[in-house]
């Protein structure tokens, strides 16, 4: 080829005078610009357009991320701001006999630092005593104190002194007798009867600042003449002490709950309401209500749900504000109604300033007239038999007499009865008889799906499902619930009550939320069997666990399975030991030095395989075998893996298990071997090589194992989907007329490992233009599949470290496929009345679809006769690509989808199963997705645009596909295989002379060009040599050439793949048939006969040639443009290429396209 292209020289031609042209190109490059940058930047690619129900789905991510980053109630900011205000110093006066009194159970500060712990809550105040009213007020002086304790006896003019100076500090008084109580400064009980500002006041300190408000009080209470008369204002609660160190704990989250009820009433955290003026009683009830609470939070420890929920849960338990007359109360009800999850009141107490006996029961009609449902207990020193007890039930209150022997315990069975504190009973709606009793929502899922039809109706009625679902501080389901109307809501067109419409709703209100708050679970034992993914024990999850969580957040918030007629979304259930299993297992087998130490590969996973795993993890392993009875993959999650611009793809292993036999125990034993294995893959010699490279310590690595469940089903005693694949934001190679970001995928019959580790029988296909796939033809695609009677090896790292022994190449019958290929009919939900918005979605907004059992008696008769005629049916691949299957379609919403959440290009990885039913619906299921590595611009990137490509006598390599951008500079050796050695000697010992010569040549420090035909890290060796990733980690540019009567097949997809980007490695591939449009023919160059021509520097094989130049090759690459070239020395880019470019260039900005 000469000087110009056929192009070039027909724009030289056009031009007049081709040397005339050159001339006055001919500037110095310092001062001549890029030509195609002259240009301007080349528009970008139409987005490729969904289906309009998957771009609505796409508009409301964007959305949501949007609100998401300037939210103020998201969880971790709303974890932040509950129970803001806190109890953290108290000042406690008593003398030295009484702190023995109340210590006399141990020293206070640990008494109440025991019951913190329990209750899961944050720090507990320190608690400080001091002997004298004197040394009390010093301390005051001092240090900021949030609550003073003092006792009785000493209050006369000690309270006074404390409220002139701190008007808004709160001070409890501690009667050691209820002889003392008698002796109450009659200010103290005008405050108890009439006193409402002191919640007001401790408002308005709450919302803004409390020096400012303080001082505003004080000044007031100055004017007025009389500090004495303001305890009347003042902030004091008398208690009586009965024995009980609780009763600390009691008053210091009595005052939490009351400085922070209007900021986290906000969030939805509930309210208890105890009106009650005894000082006796309501000391006594305190540590009654508080222990409910923490035998709830207890509760909600052992639930289905990641560890920040749990958090949040026990943080937003309800408050309890305590109340002692009319007026307080009502005030306080009226402000937060929709927040009082129950009430609990004496009959008698203040109001308008005088004990009013039926005050209690005139509040109680109030709050019932408005809340029927609203649990209300009503208590006297009457008795059973009173006009007070018959009125409180005529009303629909629960009655308890304070003079009962178990008064305490009605109260404890009203909160777990009525406020529905512990487990939920269900009953019989005509016997009363109890049918189940659940304490998870587990538990209730199972029990509620079984329920009789009339028991459902009567629960409804009673609000039984919004009380419990309050109770344990699950908010958004219980509002939900309340706001429907059992049965006005559930009515059909023909008048009838219809309480299986309410199950199936409540049903899958409750499973979307449940999913949606049990991402990550840490202990199997409470795991629903419906979750996507369990977790076991702490730590992370590694990359690919990050990324499945992602994934199922998707699935869960937007109703992937139900977002598309025929085809559902999905991940496959998984089940994570986190990376804390990991540190204990080295740490208890004492592994990492002896593992950093080892001299080779067989060592480490010798050291491995004779550790043992923790005992409660083989347990726990041996309970999640005895449900999980499918083929597993057994995957590795590192810290490093999956990460951004470093993927650590294919490095560490991964093992396939049948899973198949009879005998649990040989199953656990199988599963800890493989478990075992991926630990032991961490500590690879390739693996080590790899974290140094990234610049990792490869002690800090840490590694999750992901357990996940095989996509496929059993054929003939082989397991494997319909298919499998790798699909990829942005497509590399895309055939002419489609666009790079549209994005492609890289598809296999049977299991994905044939993508992933670069096999030939893959087609691949551009997703904005699926109807012209690439690559092997399905007549001649085998099929990769597990064998279910393969042994499982546990003694050594299989050569592959993707899948092992048991994967197997099936000839291509077995790819044969069969589905129903006509869509299955669905109902949703109905239309819910006005008061409830979108009952037909769930409470993530998604559409409600029920496919079992749904709307029976209203199911069409032909459409059954046309199910039952339908027929299994042959397909091609071609088949379900362009018309069964919205496969394209499906993808490309994923990628979109993904890539707005991860903030980047992603890459998938896919199964699809076929449906074998004509009910059923066609199975996508995402498998993994992780960041796709792209392309490293250079830092000295001398060429930005390039679109002409120079001859041979130019250039030793140009190709018209190449990635990475700009100069590939200091390379001056250059490691090839010529096509005569690739055609006629073994590809597995070419590989070991290169894995030497990289090895050699790595430790100088020098980067190389490496060159064959064929396609670098060929699993099998039939289209490339088989090299592996840490056996030419050392290059810097790489170079794939045709084979004659072959093709290159594409490596998209594949792990190796991603190492090349991601270490900004250049690559091109030369004369790949396959994909080069036809305006590119000829262009070409792999001049093998060049680097012939050069002396070669002498080594140990005999197969591969290593020359060395004595000066760096002039490498460039436009990754906008796909071109690259390397020139021949002598041969300068900018003259040979930038100058005849840039003249191209001007000459389609004048005249068009030359082409």
């Amino acid at each position: 080829m000469g000087f110009f292209s056929s192009a070039a020289a027909a724009a030289i031609r056009f031009s007049g005078t081709g040397r005339t042209a050159l001339q006055r190109l001919a500037v110095p490059s310092a001062t001549r610009p890029i030509a195609r940058s002259l240009c301007g930047a080349p528009a970008p690619a139409p987005t490729l357009r969904l289906d309009p129900v998957l771009e609505g789905v796409i508009s409301r991510f964007k959305k949501s991320a949007a609100r998401a980053s300037s939210d103020e109630t998201s969880l971790v900011e709303v974890f932040s701001k509950l129970q803001a205000r806190r109890v953290k110093k108290v000042l406690l006066l008593c003398s030295d006999y009484d702190s023995y009194t109340i210590e006399e159970e141990g020293v206070l500060s640990e008494v109440v630092y025991h019951e913190y712990v329990q209750l899961n809550l944050r720090t507990p105040p320190i608690i400080e005593r001091v002997s004298s009213p004197e040394k009390a007020l010093v301390r005051l002086k001092e240090t900021q104190f949030d609550l003073v304790v003092t006792l009785l006896r000493n209050a006369s003019s000690f309270v006074s002194k404390v409220h002139h100076s701190y008007p808004s500090l709160p001070i409890a008084l501690l009667a050691m007798s209820a002889t003392e109580l008698s002796a109450l400064d009659p200010r103290v009980g005008l405050n108890q009867s009439t006193n409402v500002n002191k919640r007001l006041m401790w408002e308005s300190v709450n919302n803004g600042d409390e020096t400012a408000a303080a001082a505003e009080v004080t000044g007031k209470l100055a004017r007025s003449g009389s500090y004495a008369s303001s305890l009347s204002d003042a902030w004091i609660w008398p208690f009586l002490w009965q024995g009980n160190t609780s009763l600390f704990t009691g008053m210091f989250k009595l005052v939490e709950d009351r400085l922070n009820a209007q900021k986290d009433t906000s969030y939805g955290v509930q309210l208890i309401l105890l009106v009650e003026d005894s000082v006796k009683f309501y000391s006594s009830y305190l540590s009654v209500l508080y222990g409910e609470l923490l035998k709830q939070s207890m509760a909600v420890a052992n639930e289905t749900m990641a560890a920040k929920e749990k958090l949040m849960r026990m943080y937003s338990r309800p408050k309890i504000l305590l109340c002692t007359n009319y007026e307080e109360a009502m005030d306080i009800y009226e402000r937060y109604a929709d927040n009082v999850i129950g009430v609990i009141t004496d009959a008698g107490f203040p109001r308008n300033g005088q004990h009013d006996p039926l005050a209690g029961v005139v509040m109680a009609q109030k709050m019932l007239e408005q809340r029927p449902e609203l649990p209300l207990m009503l208590q006297s020193a009457q008795g059973e038999d009173s006009e007070v007890a018959r009125r409180a039930t005529a009303i629909g209150a629960k009655f308890a007499s304070k003079g009962s022997s178990s008064l305490l315990m009605e109260l404890r069975d009203f909160m777990t009865e009525e406020m529905k504190f512990g487990p939920l009973v269900f009953r019989d709606a005509n016997t009363s008889k109890a049918l189940g009793t659940v304490s998870t929502v587990t538990q209730l899922l199972s029990t509620w799906e079984q329920l009789p039809l009339s028991s459902v109706a009567y629960h409804a009625r009673r609000a039984d499902l919004s009380k419990w679902f309050l109770a344990r501080s699950e908010f958004q389901l219980a509002k939900r619930f309340r706001a429907s109307n059992y049965p006005g809501d559930f009515i059909d067109s023909n008048g009838k009550e219809r309480p299986d419409w309410l199950r199936n709703w409540i049903l899958s209100e409750a499973r979307a939320n449940r999913n949606k708050l049990a991402s990550n679970v840490e202990n199997v034992q409470y795991a629903d069997p419906s979750l996507p993914i369990v977790r076991l024990g702490s730590g992370a999850l590694g990359g690919k666990g990050r990324g499945l969580r992602f994934l199922n957040s998707l699935v869960e918030e937007y109703g992937l399975e139900n977002l598309m007629p025929d085809l559902q979304i999905s991940v496959p259930r998984c089940f994570i030991l986190a990376t804390g299993v990991y540190d204990r297992f080295m740490e208890e087998n004492n592994l990492l030095v002896p593992a950093l130490n080892a001299k080779d590969d067989e060592e480490v996973l010798s050291l491995f395989s004779e550790a043992k795993l923790p005992a409660d993890v083989m347990d726990q392993l041996h309970t999640y075998l005895a449900s999980m009875t499918k083929p597993l993959a057994v995957r590795s999650s590192s810290l490093f893996e999956d990460a951004f611009l470093r993927p650590f793809a294919g490095v560490y292993a991964t093992t396939m298990l049948p899973n198949s036999s009879p005998s649990i125990a040989t199953r656990v034993k199988e599963l800890a071997a493989a478990v075992k294995r991926v630990y032991a893959s961490t500590h690879k010699k390739d693996a080590l090589a790899y974290a140094e490279m990234t610049g990792n310590r490869a002690e800090e690595e840490k590694m999750a194992v992901i357990l996940q469940e095989i996509v496929g089903t059993e054929q003939d005693g082989y397991y494997y989907p319909t298919l499998a694949g790798v699909a990829n934001s942005i497509d590399f190679y895309p055939p002419s007329n489609a666009e790079p970001q549209h994005g492609c995928a890289q598809i296999a019959l049977g299991l994905g490992s044939a993508v992933v580790d670069g096999m030939p029988c893959v087609q691949h296909l551009n997703l904005g233009l699926p109807s012209r796939p690439v690559g092997a033809d399905e007549s001649m695609m085998p099929v990769t599949a597990l064998d279910l009677s393969a042994p499982v090896h546990m003694g050594a790292f299989v050569e592959s470290d993707s899948e092992g022994a048991g994967i197997v190449q099936l000839p291509p019958e077995f790819g044969v496929m069969r589905t129903f290929p006509r869509s299955a009919k669905v109902e949703v939900a109905p239309e819910a009345a006005h008061n409830v918005p979108g009952l037909m979605h769930d409470v993530h907004g998604e559409q409600v679809v029920f496919k079992h059992g749904y709307n029976e008696a209203h199911a069409i008769a032909p459409a059954k006769k046309q199910r039952q005629a339908a027929t299994l049916s042959r397909i091609s691949l071609k088949q379900l690509i362009q018309s069964e299957v919205p496969l394209p379609q499906a993808l490309s919403f994923m990628l979109r989808l993904c890539s707005l959440g991860l903030g980047c290009p992603v890459e998938l990885e896919f199964a699809l199963k076929l449906r074998k039913t004509p009910d059923a619906k066609h199975e996508l299921h995402i498998l993994q997705v992780r960041p796709q590595s792209e392309v490293t611009a250079s830092h000295h990137a001398k060429a930005l645009r390039f679109k002409y490509l120079p001859g041979s006598d130019y250039s030793a390599v140009a190709s018209t596909h190449a990635l990475g951008h700009g100069s590939f500079e200091n390379i001056s050796d250059v490691i090839y295989v010529s096509p005569e050695t690739y055609a006629s000697c073994s590809r597995e010992q070419i590989a070991q002379e290169i894995s030497a010569l990289n090895k050699k040549l790595r430790a100088e420090g020098r980067r190389y060009l490496i060159m064959s035909p064929g396609r670098w890290g060929n699993a099998d060796g039939t289209r490339g040599v088989p090299v592996k990733w840490s056996d030419i980690d050392g290059a810097g540019f790489i170079v794939e050439t045709a084979v004659e009567g072959e093709s290159v097949p594409l490596s998209q997809g594949s792990h190796f793949f991603q190492n090349i980007l991601s270490f900004g490695i250049g690559y091109a591939t030369v004369n790949s048939d396959e994909i080069a449009d036809a305006s590119d023919a000829g262009m070409e160059v792999a001049d093998y006969s060049f680097f012939e021509s050069l002396p070669t520097t002498p080594h140990e094989g005999k197969l591969v040639r290593h020359v060395q130049l004595d000066a760096p090759l002039e490498i460039v690459v436009d990754g906008i443009s796909r071109r690259g070239v390397v020139m021949k020395p002598g041969k300068p880019f900018d003259l040979y290429v930038g100058q005849v470019d840039a003249f191209m260039a001007l000459q389609e900005t004048a005249y068009g396209s030359l082409s």
